[in-house]
């Protein structure tokens, strides 16, 4: 049994809507939207990450204890 042209479906070609100006700009409304509120949203996670308490905590300990320490004055004989 063989296959014939008549047998096969006919196939339509289905149309594509051409890439318009308008298209492409609220593509491009949308991207830079998703983009703004992604960054917006990690700039701010990061700053709420900063804990107000713990500042200054990052220096080591010698210099806090010369910070802290109270001058002293020695005469020195020559």
């Amino acid at each position: 049994m063989a296959i014939g042209v008549e047998d096969a479906p006919s196939v339509q070609a289905a149309m594509v809507r051409p890439v318009t100006l308008g298209w492409f700009l609220k593509r491009s409304l949308i991207g830079i939207t998703i983009l703004l509120v992604t960054m917006g949203g990690l700039a701010w996670l990061t700053y709420a990450s900063i804990d107000p308490d713990s500042d200054g905590d990052t220096d080591p300990r010698s210099a806090k204890a010369v910070r802290e320490a109270p001058a002293r004055t020695s005469s020195v004989d020559l």
